[in-house]
């Protein structure tokens, strides 16, 4: 072979392997490009399936109710529609790069193929914008049916509970069991609105239905307390103030400003509508009702106990003043005759107008004693009030009363000063008397003569007493002085008179006694004559004295007893 043909044989080789090399770089990038076509067809195809359509008109549903949020799902509709437009865009343009590569356009496929890789870009981010956002409703599907489940469980138990506890709830059970009917319909209500998207209505029904099972269990818990009350408690509370008004009328007790009939009447028609409501299975407001309803029978209770309480007390009151009228009936006309008769002699003030005007309300005391008794018979006035103006009446007849004792008081004043010094007189005039009787009857050998000075003085004191008693008008601070000064000065001589002559006859005793034993005794002699000898000269202490030493030197353990023996 020679050089020509291995030339041309390595050029052929040559020109051969040039075109596999070229076929194979060409066929390279075929396929690069064919994998970033399916790469965007991938990303295409997971924009495309998102079921935007269905959660948009899910969601155009939802919203229909709510006017803030149908406005935003408007919006997003809008920039679906936008979107639905760049989807069918791109797709064009994915058609596009198709047919280029199948022509084998390489570089016009990897240009349109960055500019599909960037349309998809912004195409995948409006799409999840949009998805995230319809997604919120999707989410809110999902709480609302979770929603449904727990009160559907919750109904469970409280239409379990209702039926367990029928006797207790009682008139009120019927009434639950409209209500958890109306929780069933309200059920098949949601799921009705639910199957067809309407999830505003399913909520409000949902949302009812909580309502109703809270209000079920709020008046289960109430009803029983409730039923107690208005078919036991109220009813005997109204019996028993009805009672009690019938026997305060029988007694004759006006009752009529207490209006206890027409509250009466109140309380039962508010009680018979609070029972038709708890038959219905309503609470709302009967509690209180109840409550205001005890409050006004205790009430009532208490007017009648206390207007009762008050025509018994009106009549004891009233009975009472009349016998203080008659009591100061006879101290006025005992005041006006002890004060006609006496007031010139003891020079008392003028008491004329005082006592006119007590004679005239002793008149007046009685009339209106006699208009209080009318008021009690007729019934026509509360008790209560009677009971005041009786109250008043012996306030003021008691007031006339006090002054009438007090002028009662000066006159009796004045005139037992009087008969006290009458009477002193008397007794002074006896004591002065007696002394000068004793004075006669013992003549003593010696007497002082400051004892006849008191004898003087004492008979001066009765006749200046005596004198006084003779005066018009009569000086009772005056004589009551004076006859204080002479019944202690009297007193007190009549007592230094009767020592003194006790003294003498102890003295005169005990002499005589001793005179057995002088012949016997020469001491004995000798003191008993220095007695006599002490005595002749009034000296009647030491005398006494002497004498009982003497006895006793005779007799030491009883020489007194010894003596008044003898005596």
């Amino acid at each position: 072979m020679n050089y020509t043909q291995i030339a041309i044989i390595a050029a052929v080789v040559l020109v051969v392997v040039l075109i596999v090399a070229l076929l194979l770089v060409r066929r390279s990038r075929q396929n690069k490009l064919k994998k970033m076509l399916d790469d965007l067809y991938v990303r295409f195809t997971d924009i495309k399936t998102v079921p935007l359509a269905f959660k948009l008109n899910k969601a155009q549903v939802m919203a229909r109710r709510n006017e803030e949020t149908a406005s935003a799902v408007a919006e997003y509709h809008g920039r679906y529609e936008v979107t639905e437009a760049h989807i069918n865009d791109i797709q064009d343009m994915l058609n596009d790069v198709d047919d280029n590569l199948s022509t084998m356009k390489y570089k016009d496929a990897l240009k349109a193929l960055a500019d599909v890789d960037e349309e998809l870009k912004k195409c995948e981010a409006e799409v999840r914008d949009i998805d995230d956002f319809l997604e919120e409703f999707s989410k809110k599907e999902s709480e609302q049916r979770e929603y449904s489940s727990k009160l559907k469980e919750k109904y469970r138990v409280v239409k379990t509970t209702i039926n367990k506890n029928s006797q207790i709830l009682s008139i009120s059970y019927d009434g639950f069991v409209e209500k958890l009917e109306e929780c069933e319909r309200l059920f098949s209500s949601s799921e009705e609105y639910m199957y067809t998207n309407d999830y505003v209505s399913a909520q409000y029904d949902l949302e009812r239905i909580e309502e109703l099972l809270d209000d079920i269990k709020r008046n289960a818990n109430a009803v029983p307390k409730l039923i107690k009350d208005t078919k036991g408690v109220l009813p005997l509370m109204l019996d028993e103030t009805k009672r009690e008004l019938a026997l305060t009328k029988q007694r004759g007790v006006y009752t009529n400003h207490l209006k206890i009939d027409e509250k009466i009447a109140e309380i039962e028609v508010t009680l018979n509508n609070d029972i038709r409501k708890l038959m219905s299975a309503e609470t709302d407001g009967i509690k209180a009702n109840v409550g205001n309803a005890k409050d006004t029978l205790n009430e009532l209770d208490e007017q009648l106990e206390a207007e009762n309480r008050s025509f018994k007390e009106a009549r004891e009151t009233n009975d009472k003043v009349y016998e203080h009228i008659q009591d100061m009936e006879k101290v006025e006309s005992y005041v006006r005759i002890a004060y006609d008769k006496d007031s010139r002699r003891f020079g008392l003030e003028d008491l004329r107008e005082e006592l006119r005007q007590k004679r005239d309300n002793v008149v007046k005391y009685k009339s209106q004693y006699e208009n209080i008794n009318v008021d009690l018979s007729s019934c026509l006035r509360p008790a209560s009030e009677i009971l005041v103006m009786a109250e008043e009446l012996d306030k003021n007849v008691e007031a006339d009363m006090k002054s009438l004792y007090s002028y009662k008081t000066a006159i009796d004043k004045s005139t037992d000063g009087e008969s006290r010094a009458q009477s002193q007189l008397t007794k002074l005039q006896l004591v002065v008397a007696e002394v000068e009787s004793k004075l006669a009857e013992y003549d003593l050998p010696s007497i002082d003569d400051s004892y006849k000075n008191d004898l003087l003085k004492s008979r001066e004191y009765i006749e200046r007493i005596r004198n006084l008693l003779k005066e018009v008008p009569l000086n009772i601070p005056e004589l009551n002085v004076l006859l204080d000064e002479a019944i202690d000065f009297i007193y007190k001589f009549y007592n230094n008179i009767n020592n003194v002559v006790g003294m003498c006859v102890m003295v005169e005793n005990a002499i005589v006694f001793g005179n057995k034993f002088r012949s016997t005794f020469p001491e004995i002699d000798r003191e008993l004559s220095k007695a006599e000898f002490q005595y002749l000269n009034g000296e009647y202490t030491k005398a006494l004295k002497t004498a009982i030493a003497c006895m006793e030197t005779l007799f030491p353990d009883n020489a007194d007893e010894k003596i008044m023996e003898n005596a």
